[in-house]
C-alpha cells in the first residue's frame, strides 16, 4: 500500500506522520521549500497537549518540483489532498498521473471540494474525510503542533466517507488509516458531515482572522463571540434549506444554533456549549484563516463563508452576513485593511 499526502502542512502533516509511525509507507508532496528541506533533514515532528501524542519521524519529503521522479515508481494506491481550497484543482492534476488504476484520492480539506477532485478524477475515485475536531498549525519546517486534544470514541476526530454514502472496504481502509491518529469512523452522511464542518469553520475561522484573536479570546470576547454565533446560525439554516441532514459538531446543539441569531435564550445557550469546548483547546489554539492572515498568507475566505453566502443565495436562505465577512477578509487579504477587533463590532 502506497500512499501520497499532498499538502504536509497542520492536516496533511499530521495524517501522514502517523502513518509513517505506523510503518506505512507514505510520500509527503509540499510546495514550500524550506518545510521539504527540514523534513527531508530532521524528519516531521508533531507536538500535541497529549504527551503520547509528540514525536519525531523520518519521512520522504518531495518539492512539486520532484513529483515527475514519480514515474518511475510504484503507483499510489491511496493520495490525501490536504492543500488549501483554492489549490485543490492543481494539486489533484499533479498527483493524479501517479495514482494506480483503482486508487483513490481523499480530500481532507476544509470547505467542500470533492466536486473539484471528481471533476478531474472522476466520481469513482473520490472519498471525503471530514476533520471534526483538528486545531493544528504547521508552525515552523518540519514541526506540525496540535492544539486541541484528540477525540475519542463519544468524540469523533474524523469521518471517512463514500460521495454516494455507502460504507465499503476502501473506506473502511482510509478511516483506519486516519484512525492512527485520531479517533475516527466511516460516515454514511458525507455530505452532511461536511457541511456541518463548514458551519464550524464559518463560525471561527473568519472571527479571529478579521479580529486577530486566538480562538479562546474570541470565544471569550462576547461581541466577537457572538457574530460567530450568527454566523452559524445562517449557516446552520442553509445547509438544511439544501436537504442536508446535518450533525452535531464542536459540543454545538445545531437546533439551538440555527434559532440563536434571533432567540435571545437559545443564544444564550450556545455560548454555553461554546465556553465548554473552548476547555479543550490550548492558548496557542487559531483556526486556519487567522494563521493565514499572520503568515501574510490567501485565506480560504471564497470557499468558507463566501461558500455559506451564494449557497443561501441559491435555496433563499438569508446569509448576507456572510459576504459580508467576506468581502471584509478579501480586504484584509489585500492589505487594504488591518485585522482589529472594531471589524467584528461593524457587521
Amino acid at each position: 500500500m502506497r500512499i501520497a499526502v499532498v499538502g504536509a502542512g497542520a492536516v496533511g502533516g499530521y495524517i501522514g506522520a502517523h502513518l509513517v509511525r505506523a510503518g506505512r509507507d507514505a510520500t509527503f508532496i509540499d510546495g514550500w521549500p524550506a518545510h521539504v528541506e527540514a523534513m527531508r533533514e530532521g524528519g516531521l515532528r508533531i507536538a500535541a497537549m497529549e504527551p503520547d501524542g509528540c514525536f519525531a519521524v523520518p519521512v520522504r519529503a518531495l518539492h512539486v518540483a520532484d513529483v515527475p521522479q514519480l514515474a518511475f515508481e510504484a503507483p499510489f494506491d491511496v493520495a490525501f489532498i490536504a492543500v488549501k481550497s483554492y489549490d485543490t484543482a492543481w494539486a489533484t492534476a499533479l498527483v493524479l498521473p501517479f495514482l494506480a488504476p483503482q486508487g483513490v484520492l481523499v480530500s481532507a480539506q476544509n470547505s467542500i471540494n470533492e466536486d473539484t477532485i471528481a471533476g478531474l478524477a472522476g466520481w469513482s475515485r473520490v472519498l471525503g474525510c471530514s476533520v471534526g475536531l483538528h486545531s493544528a498549525e504547521l508552525v515552523a519546517p518540519g514541526h506540525v503542533q496540535r492544539n486541541s486534544l484528540r477525540g475519542d470514541a463519544a468524540r469523533i476526530g474524523m469521518k471517512v466517507g463514500e460521495p454516494h454514502g455507502r460504507v465499503t472496504p476502501r473506506a473502511e481502509m482510509v478511516a483506519e488509516m486516519v484512525g492512527l491518529g485520531d479517533s475516527a469512523k466511516v460516515t454514511t452522511n458525507l455530505w452532511g458531515d461536511r457541511w456541518s464542518k463548514l458551519v464550524i469553520n464559518a463560525m471561527r475561522n473568519a472571527t479571529c482572522a478579521m479580529t486577530g484573536l486566538s480562538s479562546k479570546e474570541r470565544d471569550l470576547d462576547e461581541p466577537v463571540r457572538r457574530l460567530s454565533i450568527r454566523l452559524g446560525s445562517q449557516a446552520v439554516r442553509v445547509g438544511r434549506a439544501m436537504g442536508l441532514a446535518l450533525e452535531p459538531m464542536s459540543g454545538l446543539d445545531l437546533d439551538l444554533l440555527a434559532r440563536a441569531e434571533h432567540d435571545a435564550a437559545a443564544m444564550a445557550a450556545v455560548e454555553a456549549q461554546i465556553a465548554a469546548v473552548n476547555a479543550t483547546r490550548n492558548d496557542a489554539s487559531r483556526p486556519s484563516m487567522g494563521q493565514d492572515i499572520r503568515k501574510g498568507r490567501r485565506t480560504e475566505t471564497g470557499a468558507i463563508n463566501g461558500l455559506v453566502a451564494r449557497r443561501g443565495a441559491e435555496v433563499g436562505v438569508d446569509a448576507a452576513l456572510h459576504g459580508r465577512v467576506d468581502a471584509l477578509m478579501r480586504r484584509i487579504e489585500r492589505g487594504e485593511l488591518r485585522p482589529a477587533r472594531e471589524h467584528a463590532l461593524g457587521l
